[in-house]
């Protein structure tokens, strides 16, 4: 480290680790080529890093002319799917030093601790980047805790002032000419205040991996796999003058003939006849058709799987092989793992399924106490029910019921009614206190 560098890394990681994860840049073990995909991510995050690379060359020039470019990026899409990751793989290769910010460490119960939580992080990251006058990345993991809808009736005016406190934060890094980038990531872009979205620069979808896509993230790690020695779905006996061949080669016969890279090939093929045929098929859709036809395999298997899935699976299989004798990973291997970890969309629709069914049944509870009350004394023996549904959807954010609620104009409608005049209260005494 240079002599005008005023933070160490050791200085570093004081001030940022309250906050979350620091990456100091030769500690970060992703790397761009171990990311299969996200082809159009790596483009944009590529122009990303390199004007945040060259940022200090033009920062005068740019300061006087008023046209300062916002080094933020919002990334969303389901969890897994590489958002994290590939910032890392990027802070690695750019040589930044990085915090992943955990929403967990800075969103708190006390009053006013999750804003001046929100405003340290931030500005210890700022003067990191300004006394040492080199990029340091600042990425927020579930954005989303700290940046929803401030419309949202279920938000308590706590939550509502720190997204006002975070917009106005990123908004003073978008004037300090500083080369600090603020990243956001979140699995739950719908919840995010539009504000947030005007304040950051690019945003980056990622999905699920395609059929095409899955097999060669898992090509990926089998040939990961084959180079440190481990044997993929083929006996050595039947390569020929194996012990012979030099190791290069047998490296290479066996990332061309394993059994699980070939097989993979001939189910792309097969769903290739079979997408062809049908145009109008797409994901889901297109799977069904394939396991129809009896072609119940790892492509089939894997859909809705995320890469972090899958590098689960692998490890799964990697784990069982190591503690066998033959030492060979098997396409039966390989295939159990993956279907025992499971794919992220799955778990995803589980969740919802079981929200709204949850959802739907507090709903008809609280209908049917509602219409019970007719007078004052059954409004009190009602009472203990009332609280109860309110601590709920204040502790759970049951916003399914609050929605319904206001949609229905009922007697619901009046008591939600009431509830956001009391919040608006609170808020306003709150206010006049501090």
């Amino acid at each position: 480290m240079s002599e005008d560098k005023k933070y160490s890394n050791e200085d570093i990681k004081a001030r940022m680790s309250n906050y979350g994860n620091v990456y100091l840049h030769d500690e970060i073990k992703d790397r761009i080529q171990f990311i299969i995909g996200c082809e159009e991510q790596k483009e944009s995050m590529t122009d990303f890093f390199n004007v945040l690379n060259n940022y200090t060359t033009f920062t005068d020039k740019l300061t006087s002319s008023s046209l300062i470019p916002n080094l933020t990026m919002l990334l969303y899409g389901p969890p897994g799917t590489g958002k994290t990751s590939l910032t890392r793989a990027y802070a690695y290769e750019y040589k930044f030093n990085m915090c992943v910010v955990e929403a967990d460490r800075l969103v708190t119960s006390l009053l006013g601790e999750t804003i001046k939580n929100i405003r340290k992080a931030v500005e210890n990251a700022l003067d990191i980047a300004r006394e040492n006058n080199t990029p340091f990345i600042l990425f927020f993991d579930e954005i989303d805790a700290i940046g929803s809808e401030r419309s949202n009736v279920h938000e308590v005016g706590e939550i509502k002032r720190a997204v006002i406190s975070f917009l106005q934060t990123i908004d003073k890094i978008n004037y300090a000419a500083v080369p600090l980038a603020i990243l956001g990531a979140t699995n739950h872009q719908q919840q995010l205040d539009s504000a947030i979205w005007r304040r950051f620069t690019f945003h980056l979808k990622f999905n699920f991996p395609n059929y095409e896509l899955r097999a060669a993230i898992l090509n990926s790690f089998i040939f990961r796999i084959i180079d440190v020695g481990i044997q993929v779905g083929i006996e050595k006996s039947k390569i020929a003058g194996y012990d012979q061949t030099p190791k290069e080669k047998k490296r290479k016969y066996m990332k061309e003939n394993n059994s699980i890279t070939m097989s993979m090939k001939n189910e792309i093929v097969k769903i290739d006849i079979i997408a062809d045929e049908h145009e109008d098929f797409k994901g889901v859709e297109l799977m069904e058709e394939v396991k129809k036809r009896g072609e119940e395999n790892i492509i089939t298997l894997t859909h809705g799987y995320s890469g972090s899935d899958l590098e689960r699976g692998v490890r799964v299989a990697l784990f069982k092989v190591i503690g066998s004798n033959k030492k060979v990973l098997t396409y039966d291997l390989l295939y159990k793992s993956l279907k025992l970890v499971g794919g992220t969309a799955s778990h995803v629709d589980r969740q919802e399924e079981l929200s709204s069914s949850t959802n739907q049944s507090n709903e008809q509870e609280t209908n049917d106490r509602l219409k019970q009350i007719k007078d004052k004394d059954g409004f009190l023996m009602s009472l203990p029910f009332i609280i109860e549904n309110l601590e709920r959807i204040i502790s759970e954010k049951d916003i399914g019921f609050i929605k319904n609620s206001l949609k229905s104009g009922n007697s619901e409608y009046e008591f939600i009614k009431t509830i956001k005049k009391l919040d608006k209260f609170r808020d306003n005494m709150r206010n006049e206190i501090n």
